[in-house]
């Protein structure tokens, strides 16, 4: 069963473009992968991706927190809202319930990826994190492959940042000697950026330095994504920015982080591949040095 690529969008810090970046995303990997499917799963209480797709009260009744608490299969609360996208949305407040009634539940950290192990119908899963780390934030990070971390330029938005990849340690340090693994950081993505604004190129320089002293997970800064009013209008629109404004510099910039993004990830798993080979490697050479026996 060929599983989904997971990428959730996660970063401790509200209004950084978390959202719209999650559909945006999802609506560039459909665009640059004809015929593969996207599902968007919508982990934030506040449920802002119905909004976006103007999907009815009646049809976002369920969703992620019927399948966290009611054991619900994935594949009964999706919602089809493009030819290639489909749509899971929070359950709204329900998604606090989950909080409270699990928080002392064994294992309740993975209870996203069990119930989301033989979902086989879509090539990607994109996750909208909410903005608190929390115990929806541990799911996600044990059930996604890799996760991009939006950053608004802003000093808070630094600090949300920087919380989230101490909460990606820790969460690593407390799955290091079992077999689940956490997901791996593709990289930090600016959101809302003006060049214009010095302010603006000082946090991206920031995150390179961060990035090139190895202090962002293994992740890598992507382009940004420039501010353009045609995101907030295509929404007001109810569509996405390929239908409204497809050659805008959102779209552009979307498209751009797609492909980054399918660069990241070969290069994460090749990473991956040499580092569970070179152990072998040396354990073929060890034997390989037998101790020669006087006669």
């Amino acid at each position: 069963m060929k599983k989904p690529i997971v990428i959730a969008l996660i970063c401790h810090k509200g209004g950084v473009g978390k959202t719209s970046s999650t559909v945006s995303l999802a609506d560039a990997l459909a665009a640059t992968n004809p015929g593969k499917k996207v599902l968007i799963v919508d982990a934030d209480e506040q449920s802002n991706v119905k909004t976006i797709f103007a999907i009815k009260m009646h049809e976002a009744e369920g969703g992620l927190a019927s399948v966290l608490l009611d054991n619900a299969s994935p594949s009964n609360v999706k919602i089809k809202v493009r030819d290639q996208i489909d749509v899971i949305l929070s359950g709204g407040r329900r998604m606090r319930e989950f909080e409270r009634t699990h928080a002392n539940t064994p294992n309740a950290e993975l209870m996203m990826k069990l119930r989301f192990e033989n979902l086989a119908d879509y090539d990607f899963v994109v996750i909208d994190s909410p903005p608190a780390l929390s115990l929806i934030s541990s799911n996600i990070v044990t059930y996604a492959d890799y996760l991009v971390l939006p950053s608004s330029p802003d000093l808070l938005s630094v600090v949300g940042v920087k919380n989230t990849l101490y909460f990606i340690e820790n969460m690593q340090e407390v799955f290091k000697n079992s077999k689940t693994t956490v997901a791996q950081v593709l990289g930090i993505l600016p959101t809302m950026y003006d060049s214009r604004r010095n302010v603006d190129m000082s946090i991206v320089d920031d995150y390179e330095r961060m990035a090139e002293a190895n202090l962002t997970g293994g992740g890598r800064v992507f382009s940004p994504i420039r501010t353009d009013i045609k995101v907030k209008t295509a929404q007001i629109k109810r569509k996405l920015l390929s239908e409204a404004f497809p050659s805008s510099k959102a779209a552009e910039d979307y498209q751009t982080l797609a492909n980054e993004i399918m660069e990241q990830i070969k290069v994460r798993d090749a990473a991956k591949t040499s580092s569970k080979e070179e152990p072998t490697a040396k354990r073929q050479i060890s034997s390989e040095r037998a101790p020669e026996v006087n006669a």
